[in-house]
């Protein structure tokens, strides 16, 4: 196994692996809406990670862990428990939630193996409340009569041998859509974990679906599968069924060259666990995600170009702060007066600020050794920008200290009320 962190290059490598891993960065260079957003980067003939944190498989079976760079968190067990933590609240994780207590239990195994756990764990508990089953039709030649005779296959089949009866009738079966693809799952699975706790779980899981084929269609067994108002307990189960199987609710990659790729885009995961610590650590605000919308402008009377700020605090029906997280490394002391903050940023936030008619906006950065104080811009006298450091190690203590920085603006340099 090889762990690196982001933006690091992938070393230690033989030479077909490097081959396969190349293709796989050459054939995931852009994201859906085709703009260049590399999972792998190839720069001269090299490899190097980006911010897609997770784990990928080769085809030999060999696997990179790719880890988050957090500077208060080093050795690699804390750095996987604070991503773990950070990951329980990102949006692609609809229902495969999973608690503090299961992450602890297993931040000594490499990230597939985590991943694998958590799958079982959450498997473990749909067995003990019972596989979901339905009523389908059968259609059979038996020596016995069973619901009712299909006259035109009965005629068909036994004309000459009349101590049979064609028929059809309903039974009560687990052979189901969702039920295969979790055989399917479980099948990949076994040849895929080596951690030997997990490989018991799984023989012991597979039993339990030996009466229920894996599934000979799985992109037409998902697309058919419902989690219905008699099986809520599957939602968690069948979240990471679409995990290992499609790589569903994670950024689409195109996956020949690999065994299995599961890699999640730390903007989105930085952007989800602040917008979560937020609601969590703090009662001053509402805290409204992605909104609320406000057109930018009007074309032939209609509103067009909608702005929707990842953050808004709100108070009494009104947005007080804006916020935009941003999972980048700036430097607090540098001779450049940007600090390496996005121009394009430093527009998208003015014209929030503009438009919603805010005193004060701010990005939030993850905290480094190399940014821990608060930044400070004036667009003018009417608004300002402040560029936070959030520790993801210690969020209630960043959301807490944000939001007295922002109540109590004159700690930050800003004489106007912002409040």
């Amino acid at each position: 196994m090889h762990v690196i962190r982001e933006y690091k290059e992938l070393r230690g490598l033989d030479q077909d692996e490097q081959q396969d891993l190349k293709e796989f960065a050459l054939a995931n260079q852009t994201d859906k809406q085709g703009n260049y957003r590399p999972v792998l980067a190839l720069k001269n003939n090299r490899l190097y990670a980006q911010n897609f944190v997770g784990i990928i498989q080769t085809r030999m079976g060999t696997i990179l862990e790719i880890l988050p760079k957090v500077d208060f968190a080093e050795d690699t067990e804390t750095t996987k428990r604070v991503f773990l933590n950070m990951l329980r609240v990102w949006r692609g994780f609809k229902s495969a939630q999973f608690n503090e207590s299961s992450i602890n239990a297993v931040k000594y195994f490499n990230m597939l193996e985590v991943f694998v756990r958590l799958f079982l764990n959450n498997l473990v508990l749909l067995t003990q409340r019972g596989l979901a089953r339905h009523y389908q039709l059968v259609e059979d030649n038996l020596l016995c009569l069973r619901g009712r005779i299909l006259f035109p296959q009965h005629i068909r089949e036994n004309s000459v041998n009349r101590t049979r009866f064609y028929v059809g009738y309903d039974e009560f079966t687990a052979d189901r859509p969702a039920n295969r693809l979790i055989h399917s799952t479980i099948h990949k699975l076994i040849g895929s974990v080596r951690q030997p706790s997990n490989q018991q779980l799984l023989h012991q899981l597979r039993i339990c679906f030996a009466d229920i084929p894996v599934s000979p269609r799985p992109e037409s067994d998902w697309e058919r599968h419902r989690v219905d108002r008699s099986m809520p307990h599957y939602e968690a189960v069948m979240q990471w069924v679409g995990l290992f199987l499609f790589n569903r609710g994670l950024t689409t990659f195109t996956g020949k060259h690999v065994n299995q790729a599961l890699l999640f885009p730390m903007e989105e995961v930085f952007e989800d666990f602040v917008s979560s610590s937020f609601r969590r650590h703090q009662r001053n605000f509402s805290v409204y995600t992605q909104g609320p919308q406000k057109p930018l402008a009007k074309i032939d009377g209609k509103d067009v170009f909608y702005m929707k700020p990842d953050i808004s605090l709100m108070s009494v029906g009104k947005v007080k702060f804006i916020l935009d997280a941003k999972w980048k490394r700036i430097k607090e002391e540098d001779s450049d007066r940007k600090h390496e903050i996005s121009q394009e940023d430093m527009y998208q936030l003015f014209a929030y600020g503009r438009k919603y008619g805010c005193k004060l906006v701010a990005l939030v950065y993850p905290k480094t050794k190399d940014f821990r104080k608060t930044l400070l811009y004036r667009f003018d006298e009417e608004l300002s920008l402040a560029c936070f450091p959030f520790d993801v190690t210690e969020p209630e203590e960043s959301v807490r200290k944000i939001i007295n920085d922002l109540s109590s603006p004159e700690q930050i340099g800003i004489s106007v009320d912002a409040a």
